[in-house]
């Protein structure tokens, strides 16, 4: 792997690490779009975590259509230009966790541990789902001139926008 994809890769880590929340898009039937955010956990598999209410809009489209779209994005205080914010967005497959299942508690004690005290009271309600974003293709965006097509498991290849026969494994 090249030094300035190790360097892409390392930039998206520490990316993942120090967000968060999500924006999530989702369509309803109609094909409109529907923007909204939720707290995340994202496991080392780089599968984004996310427990929404049952009742919200962006649930119901998620639950209907089994896609999400996320955006991880730079905090705007640390950010060096409003223009160029490191930000990850990625196409993904949604699958609501079973309640009464060990990833369930897993993943909920992982949130809780990350979220803190209203976790720890979301977890007992019982009209919200518990959603796994598994990640197909993306783009990693870390400044000018430094756009990244992401894909694979774990998001491991990092390839240049558009191609150019150069990405890493």
């Amino acid at each position: 792997m090249s030094e300035e994809f190790v360097t892409a890769r390392t930039e998206l880590d520490s990316l993942i690490e120090s967000v968060h929340s999500v924006i999530l898009a989702s369509v309803d039937e109609a094909g409109d779009p529907l923007s909204s955010y939720a707290p995340v956990f994202v496991d080392e598999n780089c599968r984004f975590y996310v427990y929404i209410s049952s009742i919200a809009k962006h649930t119901l489209q998620i639950r209907r259509s089994k896609r999400a779209s996320v955006m991880l994005i730079e905090d705007e205080s640390v950010t060096d230009n409003l223009f160029a914010r490191k930000r990850l967005t990625v196409d993904c497959q949604a699958l609501i966790v079973d309640r009464d299942s060990s990833d369930w508690m897993h993943i909920i004690s992982k949130m809780e541990s990350r979220h803190g005290e209203t976790m720890s009271y979301l977890k007992e309600l019982v009209d919200f789902d518990l959603f796994k974003l598994t990640p197909g293709e993306g783009r990693l965006v870390l400044g000018f001139g430094r756009a990244y097509e992401v894909s694979g498991e774990s998001l491991k290849d990092i390839g240049y926008v558009g191609g150019g026969g150069h990405r890493s494994k």
